[in-house]
């Protein structure tokens, strides 16, 4: 269960925000600040995960208090639609790892864009499962 808490000083060291959520109670598991898009500039957001989802609500409740400062906290949203690679349309993984570079048609499950795909309408095939539906259609697949 994780949450986040934005706009923290970056004087604010993870182990004294560990060490405030421990003495109100809180069962932490791990505290990392983030960074920033370049991977290497710390930034002001910390993400802390707890060891169940009511630690982590109770701190969703509160926030997070160190020193005389306080912050909000919010949970992390849960994502609902399954990885999808865009190349071949398989799941669980994304297009950067994708070993076959060859673009499969959401409809007809060819070896083309769905942009180009002249099936009919009645001849969709899901490239994954073999129904009866577009490959990006995720209610079959999660």
């Amino acid at each position: 269960m994780v949450a986040f808490v934005k706009r923290v000083d970056l004087e604010i060291l993870d182990n004294r925000i560990t060490e405030a959520l421990t003495k109100v109670g809180l069962d932490v598991i791990n505290v990392t600040r983030l960074n920033r898009k370049d991977g290497n500039t710390p930034a002001n957001t910390i993400k802390i995960t707890f060891k169940d989802a009511n630690n982590r609500n109770t701190f969703i409740h509160t926030g997070l208090q160190v020193d005389s400062m306080h912050f909000s906290a919010e949970a992390a949203s849960q994502n609902k639609k399954p990885v999808q690679c865009y190349i071949c349309l398989q799941y669980n993984y994304v297009a950067k790892y994708c070993k076959t570079k060859q673009q499969i048609c959401a409809k007809c499950g060819d070896n083309h864009r769905i942009e180009q795909c002249t099936a009919a309408n009645d001849a969709i095939k899901c490239n994954n499962c073999k129904r009866k539906h577009l490959a990006t259609n995720h209610s079959y697949h999660s």
